[in-house]
């Protein structure tokens, strides 16, 4: 169907136009700004006169950063979270998708599973409880409490449902013709057909696991343990516990502030998440809209 290029519509692309360009200004302002510190002379920091271009460019900033072992320790401990995230809660979500999406002839118990699902979105245990599994099973400070706590995201098993719901059923039915079980059909058919959403799901995972801060705060104690992002908010909040490393002596003597050592601190974690979702992007508007349909 082709859309009527008329004067109402001309007026919605370019206010959209707009609203998307003021958006995307508002998203890359704070990280240029943030770069542009990490790379300014401590005067220039201090007297406020960097924005979003360095003044005294220098890599002092990143000198300190590769003297100091908590941050890449932590560093590791985020990537090896969210390596382990990825393998648990992606497969999880497949698995509790696919049958949601079979017709009730099918699976009888369908209805009462979504609704089993659903209802675990609007009420949870609470975060004390939680924390009192987590210490019964002897999860504290162990990096499976950062992975299988929250592993199995109602929402992401919703989109693949619906993602594999909108796929042809005579795909499915074909495969059973020719003898073949569900969990073929699933890993033969129906997975390769859904990398779309398998991606979006893939994107959210692992940019909940990278981001999350709290939890690493509340169920890690050992510092050789602490993901990336709990260690720079300890940084940035100057809590004492893990982050005499940032501001010490050997800063102060060097062209380097705090801010411009947290800058470039901050800017660090943000490079992985950078350089992945652009291998995603092509497939997160197709797995958003196809897995939001419901039909």
């Amino acid at each position: 169907m082709r859309i009527k290029n008329s004067i109402g519509r001309q007026i919605f692309l370019v206010v959209n136009t707009l609203l998307c360009i003021i958006l995307g200004v508002i998203c890359i302002l704070p990280v240029l700004h943030v770069l542009a510190v990490s790379f300014s002379s401590r005067n220039s920091v201090f007297a406020g006169h960097v924005m979003f271009w360095p003044i005294g460019f220098n890599f002092d900033s990143y000198n300190i950063i590769m003297r100091d072992q908590q941050f890449f320790t932590s560093y590791r401990v985020s990537i090896l979270r969210c390596f382990l995230g990825w393998s648990i809660s992606v497969p999880l979500s497949v698995l509790a998708a696919y049958p949601l999406s079979l017709r009730k002839t099918q699976f009888p118990a369908r209805t009462f599973f979504v609704w089993f699902f659903l209802i675990t979105m609007l009420f949870s245990g609470g975060m004390i409880p939680t924390f009192l599994v987590v210490n019964a099973v002897g999860l504290i400070d162990r990096i499976w409490s950062l992975v299988v706590v929250g592993s199995v995201q109602v929402f992401h098993v919703i989109l693949v449902m619906n993602f594999m719901k909108a796929l042809p059923e005579s795909l499915s039915e074909a495969a059973f013709i020719d003898g073949a079980g569900h969990f073929y059909t699933l890993t033969r058919i129906i997975v390769p057909l859904s990398k779309p959403s398998l991606a979006t799901v893939s994107l959210f995972v692992i940019l909940g696991h990278w981001n999350a801060w709290f939890d690493g705060m509340i169920y890690i104690r050992r510092l050789d343990l602490k993901p990336l992002q709990t260690y720079l908010r300890s940084v940035v909040m100057v809590d004492s516990a893990i982050a005499d490393a940032s501001v010490d002596i050997e800063t102060i003597i060097a062209n380097v502030t705090a801010d411009s050592a947290n800058g470039a601190k901050i800017f660090l974690a943000m490079l992985p998440i950078l350089l992945i979702y652009p291998f995603l992007q092509k497939h997160f508007a197709k797995g958003i809209i196809r897995g939001s349909i419901k039909e």
